[in-house]
C-alpha cells in the first residue's frame, strides 16, 4: 500500500506548485535561508499605491468612488500615471454592477477622448457563492495578464443575510483576497462607509473591523464637505507607505486631480496656455477638437501631453485665456468635444462674436515652422521635452 506523505500538492494559476499542509505538519523555512533567498518583486496596477492583492475603496455615498474607480482603471489599461505613480499597463476589468452601460458610456467620455482597448467592463456578474471566483478566473485565463479588477460595489457580490459578524465578513474578504493571489493581480473592491463619525477615517468602513484587516490595503476617499470639489484620500496598507492624497474633484473632466504639486502643475499650465495665446494672436480663431488642436501645435508643447489633458487646461484657465484676449468656449456631443477660440484682441469680450466663421484648421504640415517659431519654444522649462517631429 502506498504510503501517504501528509501533504499533496496544489497548482494555482501562474505561479509553482505549492504545498498544501495536510496532516499538522508546517511547512518553514529558516531566517538565514530567507534573508539570503532571491524573491519575485510583488507585481503592482499603481506602483506604491495598489499593488498585487487586496484593496478597498471606502467612501460615503456621492462621494465620487466610482468616478476615481473608472478614471484608475482607465489609467492602468493605457499605462498612464496615477498621480505621479507609474502602472503596470495590461489587461482591466470593471465590473460596475450598479449601473448600466449607458450611464458607463457617459462616464467613459467625460473622463478620456481615447478610451483603452485593455479595458473590459461588465455590469452582471455572479456572487461570491454563486460563480463570481470562476467568472473571474475564466477571463484571466483568457486575456493573459491582467493587472487590475475592480469590483464595484462589494455588496453586489456578497450573499443577501443578515449575519454581519467579524467572521462572516473576514471570511467574504478572504475569499477574495485568495482570488487575487491566485490570480495575481490587484483586486479593488469599491465600499460605503458607516454613519457613524470617527475620527480615524480607517475606522469607518462599513462592516466589522475586519474588513479593513482581511484587505492589503485600505483608502478612504473623503471631501471636506457634501458640496465642496477638496478631498482626501487616506491610504494604508501592508506594502505601501500610509499616506494622505490631497485632492480636488474637476467637475469638467470628472477626475480627482492631485494637490500635492500645485506649483509645478500651475507652471506647466501657465505655459502650456501661454503658447496656445502667442499661436492665437496670429492665427486670430480655431475651432476643432483638442487633438487637432494638439497636432497643430505638436512641435511647440510637450512631449506626452494628452488631448484631454489640454482640454481640461483650457477650462481650467478661462480667466488666464480672457486676459490676453482669447475668448474660448467648448461645445460637448456625445461623440466629441468642440472648442473654440477666438483672439478679438479685446480683453474685456469673453464671448466669441463677428460675422464670420472660425478659420478653417490649418494643415500640419503648414505649422511646425510656425509653431517653433513660437516664444514658449524658447523659454522651455527644464523636465519639458518637446516632442519629436511628426513623421
Amino acid at each position: 500500500m502506498r504510503k501517504s506523505t501528509g501533504r499533496r500538492m496544489l497548482c494555482t494559476n501562474k505561479q509553482e506548485p505549492q504545498e498544501v499542509l495536510m496532516a499538522g505538519r508546517l511547512r518553514t523555512i529558516d531566517a538565514r535561508t530567507l534573508a539570503d533567498a532571491v524573491l519575485e518583486p510583488p507585481g503592482y496596477a499603481v506602483k506604491d499605491l495598489l499593488v498585487q492583492g487586496l484593496h478597498i475603496l471606502a467612501g460615503a455615498p456621492k462621494t465620487g468612488k466610482s468616478w476615481l474607480a473608472l478614471w484608475l482603471c482607465q489609467q492602468v489599461a493605457g499605462g498612464e500615471k496615477v498621480w505621479g505613480h507609474p502602472t503596470q499597463q495590461g489587461t482591466v476589468l470593471y465590473l460596475c454592477l450598479e449601473d448600466g452601460y449607458h450611464r458607463l458610456q457617459d462616464r467613459l467620455l467625460d473622463i478620456t477622448e481615447d478610451p483603452s482597448e485593455n479595458l473590459y467592463l461588465a455590469t452582471h456578474a455572479g456572487t461570491l457563492a454563486d460563480g463570481l471566483a470562476g467568472q473571474i478566473e475564466t477571463f484571466v485565463r483568457e486575456h493573459g495578464r491582467v493587472s487590475l479588477i475592480v469590483i464595484d460595489t462589494l455588496q453586489k457580490v456578497r450573499e443577501t443575510c443578515t449575519d454581519n459578524t467579524y467572521a462572516r465578513d473576514y471570511a467574504d474578504l478572504a475569499r477574495l483576497k485568495e482570488l487575487a493571489d491566485r490570480c495575481r493581480t490587484t483586486v479593488l473592491l469599491v465600499h460605503h462607509l458607516r454613519k457613524q463619525y470617527d475620527s480615524d477615517p480607517l475606522n469607518r468602513v462599513s462592516g466589522t473591523a475586519s474588513m479593513s484587516g482581511a484587505a492589503d490595503g485600505t483608502f478612504i476617499l473623503q471631501r471636506e464637505d457634501r458640496s465642496s470639489n477638496y478631498g482626501t484620500l487616506f491610504c494604508t496598507g501592508r506594502d505601501i507607505e500610509s499616506k494622505e492624497l490631497k485632492l480636488q474633484f474637476d467637475p469638467m473632466s470628472h477626475i480627482w486631480e492631485c494637490r500635492e504639486d500645485e506649483e509645478t502643475a500651475r507652471s506647466a499650465d501657465e505655459e502650456v496656455i501661454g503658447i496656445v495665446i502667442d499661436w492665437l494672436h496670429d492665427e486670430k480663431q480655431f475651432e476643432g477638437t483638442a487633438s487637432e488642436l494638439l497636432e497643430i501645435l505638436h512641435d511647440a508643447l510637450p512631449c506626452g501631453l494628452r488631448p484631454n489633458i489640454l482640454s481640461r487646461w483650457l477650462n481650467k484657465h478661462k480667466g488666464m485665456l480672457k486676459a490676453n484676449g482669447v475668448s474660448y468656449t467648448l461645445r460637448r456631443t456625445r461623440d466629441s468635444r468642440t472648442i473654440r477660440l477666438s483672439c478679438d484682441g479685446n480683453d474685456a469680450n469673453d464671448d466669441i462674436s463677428g460675422s464670420g466663421a472660425a478659420s478653417k484648421i490649418p494643415s500640419p504640415s503648414s505649422q511646425p515652422s510656425q509653431a517653433a517659431a513660437l516664444p514658449g519654444v524658447s523659454r522651455q522649462r527644464p523636465g519639458m521635452e518637446r516632442c519629436p517631429p511628426l513623421p
